[in-house]
């Protein structure tokens, strides 16, 4: 094993025995018993979801199919709350601990997507636009991925474009302010495609691709509203992008993140995808995971 010190690397001569992810060390610690993980978050370390098995490749790393955990569905049971535990939080003792899942699809599932063709696109610092479909689809050249969900499989790909362009020119406040003057059916007539430097992954892979954010017209509501539509065509040309390699165009769109709280933006979203924009149940990822223990208490 190595650490880091003061900008090197030292080996500290313990060789490590098992491999995890942070929700896997947490889980151990909660039951007792290491070595098991769910197929989620085991992407990060090479899992194969198709094949449901760990790469041989994995092996020429020096890596042994003993040191890494055991895979399960999300919402499987993984043991009883250890006994101190449950002591020291008041917990009854026979609390269940369970397998996770990642922070994003556990946000998936509390928007309440969960139809074949359900699009849910995640506004934050950049747009990722995923979809269900009822098969996997890989593309690395776009960055393209799939991870199962439940039956399903979620298929996505993100740009580099999204709310971090927004908020290098307006704060919170004043986008708020300049939304209320846009009318989201009025087009703008400009031709934005927001990014802060050169360079796109999805649906355009060309790390030269150049921004277009001119001209800037004087008016910060029509500028606001030529970013919010250079973004909203981005997120159509994704749905597209996934649509050409053999996902399902969106039927209904999920919205998550800081940007899903501007209905402006969600009218000029649904006028340029052509699909209707959903509200989600809820967009907190504990309570997707919430929905998974509730699973588990409906199968007992």
């Amino acid at each position: 094993m190595r650490r880091k010190y003061g900008g090197a690397l030292h080996h500290t001569g313990v060789k490590p025995t098992r491999v995890a992810t942070q929700g896997d060390w947490i889980a151990a610690r909660l039951t007792g018993t290491p070595g098991v993980s769910d197929e989620n978050n085991v992407l990060k370390l090479g899992w194969d979801p198709v094949r449901r098995r760990w790469p041989k490749w994995l092996q020429a790393l020096g890596i042994s199919e003993q040191q890494l955990p055991k895979v399960v569905a999300p919402g499987t049971p993984l043991g009883r709350l250890k006994g101190s535990l449950a002591t020291h939080w008041h917990l009854p003792e026979a609390t269940m601990v369970m397998a996770g899942t990642t922070d994003s699809t556990a946000a998936i599932l509390a928007t309440g997507a969960r139809r074949l063709g359900d699009g849910i696109s995640s506004l934050g610092s950049t747009l990722v636009t995923k979809v269900i479909a009822d098969r996997p689809i890989f593309a690395p050249a776009y960055g393209v991925y799939s991870q199962p969900l439940g039956n399903q499989w979620l298929v996505g790909g993100g740009s580099n474009s999204g709310g971090a362009v927004l908020k290098h020119f307006f704060t919170p406040s004043r986008m708020a302010e300049l939304s209320r003057r846009i009318d989201p059916e009025h087009p703008s007539g400009l031709d934005y495609y927001p990014l802060l430097q050169p360079g796109e992954r999805f649906p355009v892979n060309d790390p030269d691709f150049a921004p277009r954010l001119a001209p800037r017209p004087a008016d910060d509501a029509l500028f606001l509203q030529g970013l919010l539509e250079g973004i909203a065509a981005i997120e159509a040309a994704a749905y597209q992008k996934l649509q050409q390699l053999g996902a399902p165009y969106p039927e209904r769109i999920f919205s998550v993140g800081g940007g899903a709280s501007n209905p402006v933006w969600e009218k000029i979203r649904g006028r340029l995808t052509g699909v209707p924009m959903v509200k989600p149940i809820h967009s907190e990822a504990a309570y997707g995971t919430a929905l998974l223990a509730r699973r588990l208490l409906a199968q007992t």
